[in-house]
């Protein structure tokens, strides 16, 4: 399924979560991936959301820097 994080479309597994999504981003951008335990988390609307909460085909997610 394809997501976006920070306005990047990523191509990531059915079922993944926004751990997942952003490991992904990070490796990409070739960030220390021990800092996505380190970043909030929020919907395209502002909201902040968990690492383990489930994607779906579509959505956005932000993160910033702690």
């Amino acid at each position: 399924m394809k997501v976006k994080v920070n306005r990047r479309t990523l191509e990531i597994f059915e079922g993944a979560t926004a751990r997942h999504a952003l490991l992904k981003y990070f490796r990409i951008r070739k960030f220390d991936l021990s800092l996505v335990e380190k970043v909030d988390v929020f919907d395209v609307w502002g909201h902040p959301i968990d690492l383990d909460a489930p994607l779906t085909e579509g959505q956005t997610i932000k993160y910033k820097a702690l």
